[in-house]
C-alpha cells in the first residue's frame, strides 16, 4: 500500500488522500470483524457514535505518516491509534478542563492541553492526572483494559478526541501535506 500511497501523493490533493486512505480503504491491522469489535467496545464505553470512531496511523495504513516516524512500517513497538470524533464528548471534557483550570489545581500539562484544544482535539495524556478529574482516570482505565485484554494484539491502544470531522481532517492533511513536500 505504501507505493500506491506515494503515487497518490503526486496526483491527488491532501484531502483526497485523507478520504481515500484514512476514511476509506481497508484497515491494515484488523479484519472487518476485529474492527467491528474494537469500534463497538469503544462506542459502548464512551457512548459515542460507532461511525465516529476511526482507526488512524500505522495500524490503519501499515506505515506511519507522522514526521518522527515517516513511512515506518507498523511493527512490534507500534500503537493502535484511534480518532474519536464527538462534539458532545469533546465539549463535556472541555467544560471539565475549564473548571479544573479555574479551580487553580495543580496541572503541569495545562498549557499544552489548551494548545491542542485550540486545534480542535484533546490529547488525553495532557489532561489533569488527579483523582478529582474523573474523566482522565476513566479514559486510561478503559484503554489500558482494552490493551491488556489482548483481544486486539499486544499493541497499546490509544485515542485522541476531536471536536469535529473538520479538525480530524485538518490534523491528518497537515501530515499528508508534509509527506507530499518530502517527496518533491
Amino acid at each position: 500500500m505504501l507505493e500506491e500511497f506515494r503515487e497518490d501523493l503526486n496526483k491527488l490533493s491532501s484531502v483526497q488522500v485523507y478520504r481515500k486512505y484514512i476514511l476509506g480503504s481497508d484497515c491494515y491491522l484488523f479484519d472487518s470483524q476485529e474492527l467491528l469489535d474494537l469500534k463497538e467496545a469503544i462506542s459502548n464505553e464512551l457512548e459515542v457514535s460507532f461511525e465516529d470512531i476511526i482507526i488512524v496511523g500505522s495500524g490503519k495504513l501499515g506505515f506511519s505518516i507522522k514526521p518522527s516516524k515517516r513511512f515506518e512500517s507498523f511493527g512490534d513497538g507500534s500503537d493502535i491509534d484511534i480518532a474519536i470524533v464527538s462534539t458532545s464528548l469533546f465539549e463535556k471534557v472541555w467544560r471539565e478542563a475549564y473548571l479544573y483550570k479555574k479551580s487553580k489545581a495543580f496541572w503541569p500539562e495545562q498549557q499544552r492541553f489548551f494548545g491542542y484544544l485550540s486545534s480542535g482535539w484533546i490529547r488525553p495524556d495532557k489532561l489533569p492526572k488527579s483523582s478529582t478529574f474523573e474523566f482522565t482516570n476513566k479514559w486510561w482505565s478503559f484503554f489500558n483494559q482494552l490493551t491488556s485484554s489482548g483481544d486486539f494484539g499486544q499493541y497499546k491502544i490509544r485515542a485522541g478526541l476531536y471536536h469535529s470531522g473538520f479538525f480530524l481532517q485538518e490534523y491528518q492533511t497537515i501530515c499528508i501535506e508534509e509527506c507530499i513536500q518530502e517527496l518533491e
